[in-house]
């Protein structure tokens, strides 16, 4: 492993990362992680990320309500605490709205509040601007790890598992696009999704996880940067794949599947393994939540989906892209 940053999986958004950092640049004095990662490591063990969250981008003001703006915008960030399995310590907090604007900033920064008091964090700073357009609201995580899990560590004959039900974020937003009104189950798996903070430093001390990373983009994405990363293949069975319940519901396995691939915003962990580690039974006793192995770690490159009739093809895509050409917003926020 280096101390330069990771390579990303596929799509538009993470060349345009490529092109704006020198990932092979030496880093500052006391940086011991910087760009590529879920977030940058420095000396002493404290782990850094940033999340920017943007009305019309990532949620819809008729949505979810003004405090669900701010514990949505914060769980992001903490979700890059977990993906590295680190302990919370604070967020700083940068708000810009309009002054005389349709949300309570008072609400929104107690939902921020809410979703740090959860894992243990608090809200140490910030910022506070005017701005004439949208709502944006930016948050940064600090932690602390003394054995911070990377994206790059990942083994040809590893496990690949994942926490919880993956589709239901991103079918909640198809909903609403087509007009309708989502179930409760698909509306909260928007509107408060967890941070799994405490499954992740177990998954790091007790599973000893060879790489992890949270489920933002999607697990085709987001395993994408994993095998990047770590210059292997993954190859994902989409007959594991633990999709949401309240997702098939409404659209089906085959649609349903779909968002669990390529939507997104579920916040959940992927995390590679070597074989025969993980006890699904006594992860869900002891926290409440499933763990499900989807696939494979071999030589090789890329993501590879073994799809439910027996098929094999390679994932030339990644997750969701916020600079894709085409407007991915009308599947799935940002």
């Amino acid at each position: 492993m280096n101390n330069r940053g990771s390579r990303f999986g596929p799509g538009a958004e993470f060349d345009l990362i490529t092109r704006l950092h020198d990932f092979d640049s030496s880093l500052p004095p006391g940086v011991s992680l910087g760009p590529g990662d879920d977030a940058a490591v420095l000396e002493g063990g404290w782990v850094v990320s940033t999340d920017l969250c943007v009305e019309d981008v990532h949620f819809r003001r008729e949505w979810i309500t003004d405090q669900e703006v701010g514990y949505r915008a914060a769980t992001a960030a903490l979700s890059d605490m977990a993906a590295m399995a680190a302990v919370p310590v604070g967020l700083l907090v940068s708000i810009a709205g309009q002054r005389e604007g349709a949300f309570d900033l008072e609400q929104v920064q107690a939902g921020i509040a809410d979703a740090a008091v959860k894992v243990g964090a608090s809200v140490i700073g910030g910022d506070i601007s005017a701005s004439p357009g949208p709502l944006m609201v930016d948050v940064v995580a600090l932690g602390k790890s003394t054995s911070p899990v990377r994206r790059d560590g990942a083994k040809s004959g590893g496990e690949v598992w994942v926490t919880g039900s993956l589709g239901s974020s991103a079918a909640a937003v198809r909903v609403w696009r087509d007009g309708g009104t989502p179930t409760e189950a698909l509306r909260s798996a928007f509107a408060t999704p967890a941070a799994r903070v405490n499954e992740a430093l177990y998954i790091a001390k007790d599973l000893f996880a060879h790489a992890m990373i949270d489920i933002s983009d999607g697990l085709i994405g987001d395993a994408g940067h994993i095998a990047a990363s770590s210059g292997v293949k993954i190859t994902l069975s989409a007959l594991d794949i633990p999709v949401g319940r309240a997702a098939i519901d409404h659209f089906g396995r085959t649609e349903a599947l779909r968002d669990a691939l390529a939507g997104g915003e579920d916040y959940e962990l992927c995390f590679v393994t070597a074989p025969g580690i993980v006890d699904p039974l006594h992860f869900l006793d002891r926290y409440g939540v499933t763990v499900t192995k989807v696939g494979s770690v071999s030589e090789g490159e890329g993501v590879w989906l073994k799809e439910e009739d027996g098929t094999l093809s390679g994932v030339v895509r990644g997750g969701f892209d916020h600079w894709a050409v085409e407007d991915r917003v009308t599947e799935r926020e940002g």
